[in-house]
């Protein structure tokens, strides 16, 4: 095919793996096959990333988009544009898991979803903990020695004055203790000291564990995380990453996927739900976060239902949608790139990504053929144009037989493949 993709042989088998495997958004490797959303990104790389975040200004997007429209997609792809530009990234599915109704769970979501951007060695590990250590490393490095035994005490206390001591006017002052504690511990460790169990235990308390130890508490870390403190132990996290550490941004995002109707409508757990999303949009845009980029993700019922109902929340997020001459508004509706063209393009990029991955030589009209045939098969189970999941769980099926003999295929043969590769019902992420 005519498609170029910068990816390689084993980064395609995995990507066609994942594919294969589950119908959903591939993680990390998003980005190779993401299609009509360039523009977008553009924006908001250029505006934010590259831009007003390293400032320490923040931001607000609420991402739309039906189920199987691509959110989830656009989202890893928009963190990979993040995580090019040296901003943290750490992505949150809404859920048993995260109930966004509870402060303290979104927090533990966070700390445990936190990823250093991908010029970084292991760049697929998480948590804050390995934000902070991966510092740690590049310092070191950066001062002209390598993590060991060797480190001269010259270098370990210079990065111990960046590090900091006591951190008066801190948002959460136990956060505080806590961060500098661990990152001067995992300093030691990556000198030639040994891990202590009460690593363990500092780990899991900054992460958002409900965990209590005498060893916390002659740190001077009595409480665990609850949801009255759980966003001023945020803003503190954010800021110590900032300042003391150097990281230049972050961005932030919580994918609903199927979740909208997780709370009843008007129920207590759903106000309280709106009531965080509001604090963290509010309080974001008066610089308490700073260098925040939020994104929230749902599908339109959610806009519809939930969001109508509460004044507050619709005014922050309104009702014009992004353009390239307005790339600053919250409100980014997805369905808007969707298009026939667009799934076409899709299939060109999975068709270049099973070459790259299995050496195929495609017959191109052929397979571009094959293609129309089975889009019109979709469009009349469907009645309409597929939305990307669909076509993209139906398509690479039907490449992953063609690679062992390629035939053009007839109109009745379309309709009974569609028919038998029935994606599974709605996952929670769409």
């Amino acid at each position: 095919m005519d498609e170029n993709i910068a990816i390689s042989a084993t980064d395609a088998r995995r990507l066609v793996s994942k594919l294969l495997n589950a119908p959903i958004a591939p993680g990390n490797y998003s980005h190779f096959i993401n299609v009509g959303t360039d523009h977008i990104l553009d924006a908001l790389d250029q505006n934010y990333f590259r831009g007003e975040l390293a400032d320490g200004l923040g931001c607000f997007k609420y991402l739309e988009g039906d189920y199987g429209s691509g959110k989830t997609q656009f989202i890893n792809s928009l963190a990979r544009r993040a995580s090019e530009q040296s901003i943290v990234t750490a992505l949150v599915t809404v859920g048993a898991d995260c109930p966004f109704n509870s402060p303290a769970a979104i927090f533990t979501a966070i700390m445990e979803s936190f990823q250093p951007p991908v010029d970084e060695e292991n760049a697929e590990e998480k948590g804050i903990e390995v934000l902070i250590d991966r510092w740690i490393v590049r310092r070191i490095r950066q001062l002209g020695a390598e993590p060991g035994d060797d480190v001269p005490e010259l270098v370990q206390r210079q990065i111990e004055q960046q590090i900091g001591g006591l951190w008066k006017g801190a948002p959460d002052p136990q956060m505080a203790a806590g961060l500098t504690v661990l990152t001067q511990r995992l300093l030691k460790l990556r000198c030639g000291a040994k891990e202590a169990v009460s690593d363990t235990e500092l780990v899991a308390w900054v992460r958002g564990s409900n965990i209590r130890s005498n060893g916390l508490k002659n740190l001077g870390l009595f409480e665990p995380v609850r949801d009255d403190n759980a966003f001023r132990r945020l803003k503190t996290a954010i800021a110590f990453l900032r300042t003391r550490i150097g990281y230049r941004g972050f961005m932030i995002a919580f994918d609903e996927g199927t979740r909208t109707s997780s709370f009843r409508r008007g129920s207590v757990k759903q106000k309280q739900a709106i009531e965080n999303l509001l604090t963290m949009i509010n309080q974001n845009a008066e610089g308490e976060f700073g260098g925040v980029m939020f994104v929230y993700a749902a599908t339109p019922d959610f806009r519809s239902d939930v969001i109508s109902t509460y004044r507050a929340l619709q005014d922050r997020i309104g009702t014009k949608a992004f353009s390239r001459g307005s790339p600053q508004v919250p409100l980014i509706n997805i369905e808007d790139a969707n298009s026939e063209e667009v799934i076409h393009s899709i299939g060109r990029r999975l068709l270049a990504v099973f070459s790259k991955a299995y050496g195929v030589t495609w017959e191109n009209q052929v397979q571009l053929d094959n293609m129309s045939e089975l889009l019109s098969a979709q469009r009349a189970v469907l009645f309409e144009t597929p939305k990307p999941r669909y076509f993209v769980y139906q398509f690479c099926r039907f490449l992953n037989q063609q690679r062992e003999k390629q035939h053009r295929i007839t109109p009745q043969y379309a309709r009974d493949f569609v028919s038998n590769n029935e994606p599974p019902l709605e996952s929670d992420n769409p």
